[in-house]
Parts: structure tokens; C-alpha cells; sequence
């Protein structure tokens, strides 16, 4: 058999057909062939979607060498649930053949259909489109399995399951990754500071023991301040945390946050900022993924964990490898990767009810350690592509004017607005002809039904308009 024979029989597959091969035919060479074809596939349709200059991304490729073993795993299992014991590399050939073919003619027109209902605000579409692409493989094992031994349907339901379990669902609570990203120019050699004149001198003035040794004050003395839970009305509580101390494009923002959810959304004495920044390191908690946790813990003692709304904005700068960058130099903070953040917000008691906004290049690595039925988790990027707006001139990033200065000062609802906050990006980055940053959610109906319950009870004030953080100079 050759791996023409076994594409056509994986296309085969994908429409639900039974597979017309002898399985006592394939054996690992081909198995092996069909691992470079799934490299190749996935490298094409990279090339189709990604803008060069390219770099190969090794998780991505160290991940279709993972799948295509989880593959020949599934193929084990059904193999012995049918019992059709010697055929594991036929089946195993039959699989990743269809493995490949699902992800050029199912996966990919369905992941392009996801992305664009979400760019116009059709969450219902997007769900399903997400749904049907990530158990259409559910529906292909239950017929590879029906071939096996056709008279033991019962049998062919549970292989097809267990199939599933082994070589689908642990891709769930990963990260997306591509196998080829745009490569960026390293950065130009920056100067140190004994190296600059004193006028360019940026090295903070303040005095790095008394800001770490002052945290526990400030985090108390912003904990205190908040307002307790107003028994049977559902109230919102919001964090907002700027990562980056060199740009006051996140401390801008951080604290337009702290101005939009008090004044338009009756959030007033509910919002606690952590950011990092030189002008303020002696009034305001650090953004410290320490601090963050401290945070969340107190603000579930106060709020009601079960019925009260939990917003939290984290803006800053990302990396290709999915951590948020945590820096006020000259202090050694530590950075904060996706499972950083899922702990943080595994607080005691647990609070329920959360919307998560991460605001960052790269942020949409975030989204599969975030995501459960009670979370809303929407980011600026996808999980390979930069967003825009930051550095030293800009007040203010793309997402976050188009998310929270625009679109929710125009609506209350938290979907809507983030439809109409793509759509601008989208735009504007069309204008400028930079890649799509493609801003992402994951949501669910029961999020969605609380939020709607908290929207309709909401009187919102006045829109807020955007303006920069107050110099204290």
C-alpha cells in the first residue's frame, strides 16, 4: 500500500465512509511516510496563513510527532476494543491518514469560519463551528471502528470514546501553536545606563528595598478600601494589572480601567489597579504576579464568590512563548506564564463568575489554561500574532482602545463590545497594513447568561473618554 492508497482512504474517512484497504498491508514505513505528509500539510498550510520572514516553531513540530504517537495509541485501543488484534499498524495508518485530511478539508475551513463569526459578533455560529470542528474526529474513530468489525456497533461506540480520550481531548488544555511564526529582527544594541548622558538617564529614582518591603502596606491599604458585596445584586469587581514599568501605555491604561468601571459600569470602590511604575511605586501595589494572588484571595473574602462578576485586565507585553512580561527594573520580578495565571485565580473560596482580558502580543496562548464554563476569556492576539499599539510614543494599544474607550462606552455588553473592538482592529490594522492581530474569545452560555442577568439590572453612567495617566513630575 502506498501513501496515495491511504490519503484517499483517510478522505474517505472524514466523510464518514468505510475505509477500502487491507490493513495486514501497512505496516510502520508507512506509518512513518504518513508522519512527514502530516509535517508537509501543516507546513503548507502555515506558508498560506503566516507571512514571511518565517521561523519554524519546534513545539509545533515536536507536537505532530506527539499526535501521530497518541494516533498509533488510538489505534491500539480500538484495535483491541473491535477485537482485530495484529492489524495495529493498519489501523494506525488508516487514522493519521484521516488525522491529515481532517486537518485540510474539516479543521481549517472551520477554524477560518470560527474566527470570522467572532470578527462579527455571531457567537452562537462561532460556538458551533468550534464544536462540530472538535468532535467531527469523534464521529471519523466510530466509523474507522465500524469498519474493523461492522456487526459490533455497541463495541464501535465505546472504541470510537475511548479513541477519542486517547488522541483528541489532551490537545484541549493546550495552547495552539503554528508551526511557523514571522520571524522579528533582533533588537539594536541599547546603550546602558552608565553609558548615557544623565539627561537620557531612564534608571528609576526610588529606592528598591523600601517599594518591596512597602508592598504588604499598599496591597492592605487598597484591600481595605474596597466596598463588601451588596447582598442579592450582583456586583463587579475588577483588577487591573500593567505589567510593563518602561512604557506608560499600560499604566495609562490600567487606570482608564479603574475610570471606565467606576464611572460607566457603578463599579466605584470595586476596582483595585496593580501596576508598575516609577511614578507611582509609593501609591499604588506593584503588579507582581504575588501581588496578584494576594489580591485575588482578599477580593473573594469580600465579594460574594458565587454570585458577584470578577473582571480582570492584565495589560503588558508578550512573548512568542506565552508569558507575560513582569518588569520594574532594577527588581527581579518573575514573569507569568498561562499556568501562573490559572493558579492565581484559583483562589479560596473560588470565585465563579470571571471575564479575563489579557492584552498582549501573543495573548491568545492564554486561552486553554483560562477557559471553564464560568469564564470569559478574551485577548488582543491570537496565539502566534503580535497586537499593536504599545511602545515609548503611544498612550494607549489598538485593543485597548477599541475594547474599552469605543465599544464599551457605546454598549454594556461585554460580547458585543468585543465583536465591535475586532472589527476596529481589524481596520486599523488594515490601514496600516500590518498582519492581523486577531483578537480572540472564549465564552460559554452560562457566562454569557450571567453577564446578561448583571447587564440588565445595570445603570451605566455617562461614557468616559480616554486620557493618559497624570504625569507626577
Amino acid at each position: 500500500m502506498d501513501i496515495s492508497v491511504a490519503l484517499w482512504n483517510g478522505l474517505r474517512s472524514i466523510f464518514l465512509r468505510a475505509p477500502r484497504l487491507n490493513p495486514l498491508e501497512a505496516g510502520p514505513a508507512l506509518f512513518i511516510g504518513l508522519v512527514v505528509v502530516y509535517l508537509a500539510t501543516l507546513l503548507g498550510l502555515a506558508v498560506l496563513e503566516v507571512p514571511p520572514p518565517w521561523t519554524v516553531g519546534r513545539v509545533a513540530v515536536i507536537g505532530v510527532l506527539a499526535d501521530s504517537l497518541l494516533t498509533l495509541a488510538a489505534a491500539w485501543v480500538l484495535m483491541r476494543v473491535m477485537q482485530r488484534d495484529g492489524i495495529v499498524w493498519g489501523v494506525a495508518c488508516a487514522l493519521l491518514a484521516a488525522t491529515i485530511m481532517t486537518e485540510v478539508v474539516v479543521h481549517t475551513p472551520l477554524t477560518w469560519l470560527t474566527y470570522a463569526a467572532l470578527g462579527h459578533g455571531h457567537l452562537l455560529l462561532a460556538h458551533l463551528a468550534d464544536a462540530l470542528a472538535r468532535f467531527w474526529w469523534l464521529a471519523v474513530l466510530f466509523g474507522v471502528a465500524r469498519w474493523l468489525a461492522p456487526k459490533l456497533r455497541g463495541r464501535a461506540v465505546l472504541a470510537a470514546f475511548l479513541g477519542f480520550a486517547v488522541s483528541a481531548m489532551p490537545w484541549w488544555w493546550l495552547p495552539p501553536a503554528s508551526i511557523l511564526t514571522t520571524a522579528t529582527a533582533p533588537s539594536p544594541a541599547v546603550p546602558t545606563p552608565a553609558a548615557l548622558p544623565k539627561s537620557l538617564d531612564t534608571t528609576p529614582e526610588f529606592d528598591a528595598e523600601d517599594v518591596i518591603y512597602n508592598q504588604q502596606a499598599l496591597l492592605d491599604d487598597a484591600i481595605a478600601k474596597l466596598k463588601p458585596q451588596t447582598p442579592g445584586v450582583v456586583d463587579l469587581y475588577v483588577v487591573a494589572f500593567a505589567g510593563d514599568a518602561r512604557e506608560d501605555v499600560f499604566r495609562n491604561e490600567a487606570e482608564y480601567a479603574e475610570q471606565l468601571f467606576t464611572k460607566r459600569f457603578n463599579a466605584d470602590g470595586r476596582v483595585l489597579v496593580l501596576e508598575n511604575n516609577a511614578a507611582t511605586v509609593a501609591t499604588r501595589p506593584l503588579a507582581t504576579l504575588t501581588n496578584l494572588g494576594w489580591a485575588l484571595d482578599d477580593i473573594a473574602k469580600t465579594m460574594d464568590p458565587a454570585e458577584d462578576v470578577l473582571l480582570l485586565y492584565v495589560t503588558t507585553h508578550g512573548s512568542h512563548d506565552h508569558e507575560l512580561l513582569v518588569d520594574l527594573d532594577p527588581l527581579p520580578l518573575d514573569q507569568i506564564a498561562p499556568e501562573d495565571l490559572a493558579d492565581a485565580l484559583k483562589t479560596s473560596p473560588g470565585i465563579r463568575w470571571k471575564v479575563v482580558v489579557v492584552n498582549a502580543c501573543y495573548s491568545g496562548g492564554f486561552i486553554d489554561a483560562l477557559r471553564d464554563d464560568s469564564t470569559m476569556v478574551i485577548t488582543s492576539a491570537r496565539a502566534d500574532r503580535t497586537s499593536f499599539g504599545c511602545g515609548a510614543d503611544s498612550d494607549i494599544t489598538y485593543f485597548a482602545k477599541a475594547f474599552f474607550a469605543e465599544a464599551l462606552n457605546r454598549t454594556t455588553s461585554i460580547p458585543d463590545a468585543f465583536a465591535q473592538a475586532k472589527k476596529s482592529v481589524t481596520e486599523w490594522e488594515d490601514a496600516n497594513e500590518d498582519e492581523h492581530s486577531e483578537p480572540q474569545i472564549a465564552t460559554t452560555r452560562s457566562i454569557e447568561n450571567k453577564l446578561e442577568a448583571w447587564q440588565k439590572k445595570l445603570k451605566p453612567g455617562e461614557p468616559v473618554p480616554f486620557a493618559p495617566a497624570e504625569s507626577d513630575e
